[in-house]
């Protein structure tokens, strides 16, 4: 019996020891588990104002601008000279290149010829302008008053009608100028008109004035010699009564003998015939010398003498 309580006990003994290898074999086997990983420490950013753009500088004010200099700036680089000729006082326009562009008639005084200017400059702000081409096939601008009154510029005479035109484009171009120079007297190159000498002639009695009426409000006064050659063409007249009262002072201009020669540019010439205050009233035609131009004046005083009235 003590036998087999020992063996009993022996048995018990390995079984709980078999057991316990069991055990420890069973937990070997079961995997461990794996440590979840720590979490990474969270950065706190601090939070940045966004910074303010920056502001930009003002520009810098532009200093004004002197209203002299403005002026200055916007005035064309033209000028007007002032000086006497054929005992006259003149205005005339020059383009910046010295160019010639426009010649006044005569005025009684220098102070007159200053005034003048600015007559010219309203004419032209108000494009008064009238291009004519005469018998010898050669054009030219008239510049007439603001009343469209009378021409107080009588433009260079051109061989085509594009170069006349070309002309009264240079005047618009310059005419606005503030430069007014005086000048005591031009040189004897640039002189352009001269006093005709009064002179003796046999007058003849079959010449004749007419006053032709172009439109509604156009009249002028011819005098045509006996063979029916135009000798002279008055400016425009608004009316036939300003015509005849016209044809009156042409009468005594004539007789008075206040004729001028005038040389263009071109090398052409034409007489001028003023009134007894030296306002131009006739402008001839265009001449290749100046003896035929002069041969034209004593056409005139022959003719118009006797000439009877149409």
């Amino acid at each position: 019996m003590l036998f087999f309580g020992k063996k009993k006990k022996k048995r018990q003994e390995e079984l709980a020891r078999q057991q316990e290898i069991a055990k420890q074999e069973q937990i070997k086997a079961t995997p461990k588990p794996v440590a979840e990983p720590k979490p990474a420490p969270v950065e706190v950013v601090e939070k940045q104002e966004p910074k303010p753009l920056a502001t930009p500088k003002p520009k810098t004010t532009p200093k004004p601008v002197s209203k002299a200099i403005v002026e200055e700036k916007k005035s064309p680089s033209g000028k007007y000279e002032v000086y006497p000729e054929a005992g006259m006082f003149k205005y005339r326009l020059k383009a910046s290149n010295g160019e010639i562009l426009a010649v006044s008639f005569g005025y009684s005084t220098r102070k007159g010829a200053k005034s003048g200017i600015e007559t010219f400059k309203n004419a032209v702000e108000q494009n008064n302008f009238e291009i004519s081409t005469d018998k010898s096939d050669f054009s030219h601008f008239d510049l007439f008053d603001a009343r469209k009154a009378r021409v107080i510029i009588v433009g260079e005479f051109y061989s085509t009608l594009k170069k006349a035109e070309s002309a009264v484009e240079s005047v618009r171009k310059f005419y606005q100028t503030e430069k007014v120079i005086d000048l005591d007297e031009i040189p004897t190159t640039e002189i352009r008109e001269e006093v005709v000498p009064r002179q003796k002639i046999e007058a003849k009695d079959n010449g004749r004035f007419e006053i032709v009426k172009e439109s509604e409000k156009v009249f002028f006064v011819k005098l045509a010699a006996s063979n029916g050659q135009v000798l002279l063409v008055s400016q425009p007249y608004a009316s036939k009564q300003t015509a005849v009262k016209g044809l009156e002072t042409i009468k005594n201009a004539i007789e008075q003998q206040y004729f001028t020669t005038y040389k263009d540019k071109q090398g052409r010439f034409q007489y001028n015939l003023y009134s007894a205050n030296m306002q131009l009233i006739v402008s001839g035609e265009t001449y290749p010398t100046k003896q035929s131009c002069l041969s034209a004046i004593q056409s005139v005083l022959r003719f118009a003498a006797k000439a009877k009235t149409l």
